[in-house]
């Protein structure tokens, strides 16, 4: 009984230090949608380099140089910056927090006082952790270490624990976005898609949206003060729905396009779905077995099943586009709205 005790807590124990371990260049680079140079967190003279979501190199910097992530260049440590500056991450914790210092997290400083800091020590294999506000027990790197951090400026990056987040990276830092309802973050293109890419959780799976038959919310957020009279608004779930609003105190009536067609919000009309820039599930109110792939230029489409996305696929090299009329990929290019989205 005693056995099975100890190995129960020993589970708590090494789950909770998962949740707080840094993220390796390993990870990074799975999350990362792109392509290109990435810092070390546990060696600021380190770096890798990912493509197709793999760590595909790793290096170091010469001697007497470290890796600076703002820029991807091995510079003088007195010219480079290869983690955040304290008061960045200071920015980020309440007023009177403790701080680690990012170079060693073993030590670390009130927030208050990072201008003239005194320090103080983590014991021998601990290292503090800015979340919890304490020392914890050192795995790899400083448990706050976040998926931004050493990253370029610019790159988006997946959300570990859900499909439907990801991050947008600036100064080793994470901006969460949102995908829009029942869309997921692919983070092979670094778009929102809406079928489900393998890597997520069959749990996150989205059910079929239904739109309010009337909303007041659509009206008074998105009516436009500078014109008059009736505007029908895109009930942003759905490519084919739309509300009718008379004034942004108006309480908004849904309604849907003719069966086939999608809601054209710039016309204020509903057309042809070919010639709309919708960034919803594209399979919604028509009977087709495939629809265009957005972002893709016409050369991918979507298999419908149960007026929904399932998945995607790509047409072949010599016949690299899909055309939604005929349901075909074609050596010509068709030239619809579609295959110029990109949203």
């Amino acid at each position: 009984m005693r056995v099975q005790q100890c190995a129960f807590h020993l589970g708590i124990l090494f789950a909770f230090l998962a949740e707080i371990r840094a993220f390796s260049m390993e990870e990074k680079c799975k999350f990362w949608a792109g392509k290109g140079y990435i810092g070390d967190p546990s060696d600021c003279q380190a770096w890798g380099y990912c493509q197709n979501n793999k760590l595909i190199e790793q290096r170091t910097c010469t001697e007497g140089l470290l890796y600076n992530f703002r820029d991807g260049t091995c510079k003088p440590a007195s010219e480079a910056m290869c983690h955040s500056h304290l008061s960045e991450i200071c920015s980020e914790l309440e007023p009177g927090d403790l701080v680690a210092d990012p170079a060693n997290c073993r030590r670390f400083v009130e927030c208050d006082n990072i201008n003239n800091p005194i320090w103080s020590y983590c014991a021998e294999g601990q290292v503090f952790s800015n979340k919890h506000q304490k020392c914890l027990e050192e795995i790899s790197g400083c448990p706050q270490d976040n998926i931004c951090s050493y990253m370029v400026d610019g790159s988006f990056v997946g959300d570990s624990k859900t499909c439907r987040n990801y991050f947008k990276c600036y100064n080793g830092f994470g901006i969460q976005l949102n995908c829009s309802s029942g869309r997921y973050f692919n983070r092979k293109t670094g778009k929102c898609q809406s079928w489900r890419p393998n890597n997520c959780h069959n749990d996150e799976e989205t059910p079929l949206v239904t739109p309010l038959a009337s909303d007041f919310h659509m009206c008074s957020k998105y009516y436009q003060e500078d014109r008059s009279g009736v505007q029908l608004i895109s009930d942003l779930l759905t490519c084919y729905g739309y509300y009718t609003c008379t004034s942004r105190f108006d309480k908004g009536q849904w309604s849907s396009c003719p069966w086939g067609q999608h809601f054209e919000w710039w016309s204020q009309r509903c057309g042809s779905p070919k010639d709309n820039s919708c960034s919803y599930d594209r399979c919604g109110n028509v009977n087709q077995v495939k629809m265009t792939a957005i972002n893709t230029g016409c050369r991918e489409y979507t298999i419908c099943q149960g007026y929904r996305s399932i998945k995607s696929q790509e047409c072949p090299e010599d016949f690299p586009y899909f055309n939604e009329i005929t349901q075909h990929c074609t050596d010509e290019f068709p030239n619809h709205r579609v295959c110029y989205m990109d949203g």
